[in-house]
């Protein structure tokens, strides 16, 4: 390496250690406001992030749990709450015997309610939580290639982030989602795969956190980049094989099952247009004027497109990551507070790449990602809550992401002209 190259280099890592250090000091100031209005008023807005309601803790996994009783998930009850394929409910299959669940009484019985205060059952969530947690910031660690010390204060954002402590308060599926899906990045996102069980254990994990919560599945596009349709065959037909085998698990017709959860899926579609985040929500569609809910949708479809055609020519790996990250919140239809986990993996990507002083931009969308403190601002009139202000964050981001893609695809078509013909007729 001649001088030149080592100047900027050593130039670059200065930059990227006070960018880390901007980032930091700028998320404990916003958590420490978050901390002490919440200890001002516990039941205040600061509340908010992890749920208004102070009865309803841990309903995600309450609820799951309790549809797997008698493993009859699709035969009773709302239709609509069935959009997970039968592996989630026979994973959780085991957690619902600890406690005598009477599915005889509908949704409209409190045993599942009453499940949360019994010690047994709730030593069970805790477990699962924990462990799921523990497999997620595993992963975590290892993806992120800085020192020790870099390391342990960046996953201690991570863990104490508002999207941790949504996560932790629904014991959403969400984490183990998370988990699965970047252990196959780790694992398979590499110039060259390591091969043998390895690749096979990052395929298993795509599929899984394919069939946890479907939209994953894009990420099978960085094997198609790379070339690797064996690979992606193996993944493909696993996740087929997760997904389908476990209606034989439901005491119930396979036919009748699988019309059940396909009646459940399109019915819960509708949870796009009232999401959290994404690009047809109330608090986009009246920024622009009350822009309808169709235009939005394609608006999604459209983007959703361009992200993944953009992460085929992004340089930057994290932005690559970002770029199939950013429509499982924005897009999938499932973008509750919690989805926002989906974008911890590029966040530890982008600090381990060199940066100059304009990457300050993407620490401060960072930094709102993963602050807990709820706040309001007004533009035009409009009330735009912390949720708002991270939907309106993430949609520049993409919007930026995109555009660093189309450029590197314009300097690659350059790089391709002829400079002239040279030689003689």
């Amino acid at each position: 390496m001649n001088e030149k190259k080592y100047t900027l280099l050593t130039r670059q890592i200065k930059i990227t250690n006070r960018l880390f250090l901007a980032f930091a000091v700028l998320f404990i100031t916003l958590f420490s406001a978050w901390l002490f209005l919440l200890l001002q008023d516990p039941s205040g807005s600061q509340r908010g992030i992890l749920f208004i309601d102070n009865e309803d803790f841990f309903m995600d996994w309450f609820n799951t749990v309790y549809y797997a009783v008698g493993r009859i998930p699709y035969s009773w009850g709302v239709a609509e709450d069935r959009n997970y394929l039968p592996i989630i409910y026979m994973i959780l299959y085991p957690f619902s015997k600890l406690y005598p669940y009477d599915i005889s009484e509908g949704m409209s019985g409190s045993g599942r309610y009453d499940a949360r205060y019994e010690q047994l059952p709730m030593v069970g969530a805790v477990v699962f939580i924990i462990g799921s947690y523990l497999f997620l910031f595993y992963v975590l660690y290892r993806s992120c290639r800085r020192q020790e010390g870099f390391r342990l204060i960046l996953l201690g954002i991570l863990f104490i982030s508002g999207v941790s402590l949504n996560s932790i308060e629904r014991m959403n599926i969400q984490v183990l989602t998370s988990a699965f899906l970047f252990s196959y990045v780790y694992l398979c996102d590499r110039e060259k795969l390591p091969g043998g069980i390895k690749t096979f254990l990052g395929l298993l994990c795509l599929a899984f956190s394919a069939v946890f919560k479907l939209f994953p599945a894009i990420f099978g596009i960085l094997l198609l980049y790379k070339k690797r349709w064996k690979e992606a065959v193996v993944a493909v037909v696993l996740g087929m094989a997760i997904a389908i085998l476990p209606f034989l698990w439901v005491d119930a017709p396979f036919l009748e099952s699988v019309r059940a959860y396909i009646s459940g899926t399109s019915q819960h579609s509708s949870y796009m247009t009232i999401a959290d985040f994404g690009f047809s929500t109330p608090m986009i569609r009246g920024l622009l004027g009350g822009v309808g809910v169709d235009l939005m949708q394609i608006v999604a479809v459209v983007m959703l497109i361009l992200s993944v055609a953009g992460s085929c020519f992004v340089r930057s790996g994290w932005k690559r990551i970002a770029l199939l990250s950013l429509p499982l919140i924005l897009t999938s239809g499932q973008s509750g507070y919690y989805c926002l986990m989906f974008m911890f993996l590029p966040i530890v990507l982008f600090f381990n790449e060199e940066h100059n002083r304009l990457d300050v931009f993407y620490v401060f969308i960072f930094v709102l990602i993963l602050s807990p403190l709820q706040r309001t601002a007004y533009i035009n009139g409009i009330a735009v809550s912390a949720k708002g202000v991270i939907n309106i964050s993430l949609i520049l981001l993409n919007i930026l992401l995109i555009s660093d893609a189309v450029i590197c695809l314009i300097k690659s078509i350059r790089r391709r002209e002829p400079s002239g013909t040279t030689g003689a007729a």
